[in-house]
């Protein structure tokens, strides 16, 4: 739109110009013939009175406009086309109209061109637009900053790149999802079949009528284990996957890390009770995060799940936590079995187990990763086998 302004100023300016040029030349025009009749007049007068050339020249030199026409109206000479027969009107007459043909044939001719030159550009744009909706239509979204240029449909291009913007976006969500979704159904597929296949086999043996009753307690107690197994799995597999589809929105609360790990505690009370484990916590009483209370605390009870079942009877687990300008850290230690450098860089990954530990879902982690990275956080660990295993959190207070 600015530059259609701009170009109307402009063609307004060259034809202003223009018309003052031509007004100028016929006022110079104009002037020129009124020397011409002056020099007709005095030349007549000369011709027959020779002697009054002083007094004629002293009279136009002081001349005043007089419009006491009586002299004039006696020949019949006031009418103006009793001056056709004057060829310098003749000359002032084709001068005055060519002038003005030739200036109107002139904004004729630059305002069709204006006029063509414009519909072109329009007719350029609506094609391109035209072409890069086909493209959309053909799932071909791609977005030219260059193929977007000002004008009068600058802003109907800018609202299409918004709308293909997102629905880019959105196309590369719905794949990904899709994608996650196929990887999802697999892990579920390949986690299940072997217990499925257990239960199977464990309910043709059931149904078996040789089986003796402490044979029998054994299997079912064995049936159950493999169900509850099946129930964690199921469970922890539809939060990951809620977790990283985005389908939950993680409140953004002030969370004490005394009340969380109060609360996370509390949970594995049982597990540290059996294993006579005793904790040890080194925390500020006024340390706070931001994050969802729930989750973050789901996170940090998969670690100390963790820590739990690693850790040796009559053991110990520290929680410290410290706060710097850049983040809040959380330092979880066992001091049990250890992980080996081989398992160290795969223990966040989904299923997968270590050498030494074959009843673990092999999910916990992965979800405590997942809920993490949603929170603005990081998690690491390092461990030496035999001594310690030692998972380090960072809340940050900025963005990462």
């Amino acid at each position: 739109m600015k530059k259609r302004i701009f170009q109307f100023f402009l063609i307004t300016f060259l034809f202003f110009f223009l018309g003052l040029g031509i007004v100028y030349y016929l006022f110079n025009q104009t002037k020129r013939e009124i020397v011409l009749n002056n020099n007709t007049v005095v030349m007549a007068i000369l011709k027959n009175h020779p002697e009054l050339e002083g007094e004629i020249i002293d009279s136009l030199k002081n001349i005043s406009i007089d419009e006491d026409f009586s002299i004039l109206e006696k020949y019949g000479l006031t009418s103006l086309t009793s001056l056709e027969y004057l060829n310098e009107i003749k000359d002032l007459k084709n001068t005055f109209f060519g002038s003005f043909f030739l200036l109107f044939f002139l904004v004729v001719i630059v305002v069709g061109f204006y006029l063509f030159w414009i519909e072109r550009s329009r007719k350029r744009e609506i094609q391109k637009i035209d072409q890069y909706l086909f493209s959309l239509l053909s799932q071909d979204i791609q977005v030219d900053l260059k193929d977007f240029q000002s004008g009068e449909l600058a802003s109907l291009q800018n609202d299409l790149m918004k709308v293909t913007s997102r629905l880019k976006n959105a196309l590369e969500t719905s794949k990904k999802d899709k994608i996650e979704l196929s990887k999802t159904l697999a892990d579920i597929s390949h986690q299940l079949k072997t217990p499925l296949t257990s239960l199977l086999i464990l309910s043709d043996n059931l149904s078996s009528f040789s089986l003796d009753e402490k044979t029998r307690q054994e299997f079912l107690k064995k049936q159950e284990q493999i169900i509850l197994h099946m129930k964690s799995l199921i469970v922890t597999l539809l939060k990951v996957s809620q977790i990283e589809s985005g389908m939950i929105e993680l409140k953004k609360e002030i969370i004490t890390i005394n009340d969380l790990f109060s609360y996370v505690l509390e949970q594995v009370d049982l597990l540290l009770v059996a294993k006579n484990i005793t904790v040890k916590k080194e925390i500020s009483k006024n340390l706070k995060i931001i994050g969802d209370f729930n989750w973050v605390g789901e996170a940090l009870l998969n670690v100390i799940k963790n820590a739990c079942e690693h850790s040796k009877e009559n053991g110990m687990i520290e929680i410290r936590a410290s706060d710097n300008p850049m983040y809040s850290e959380i330092l979880i230690t066992d001091y049990g079995e250890g992980i080996s450098k081989k398992d160290l860089k795969h223990i966040f990954e989904r299923f997968y187990k270590s050498s030494s530990d074959k009843e673990s879902i092999g999910i916990g982690l992965n979800l405590t990763k997942s809920i993490l990275s949603r929170s603005n956080a990081t998690i690491s660990c390092k461990s030496v086998v035999g001594k310690y295993t030692t998972f380090i959190i960072h809340f940050y207070k900025g963005i990462v």
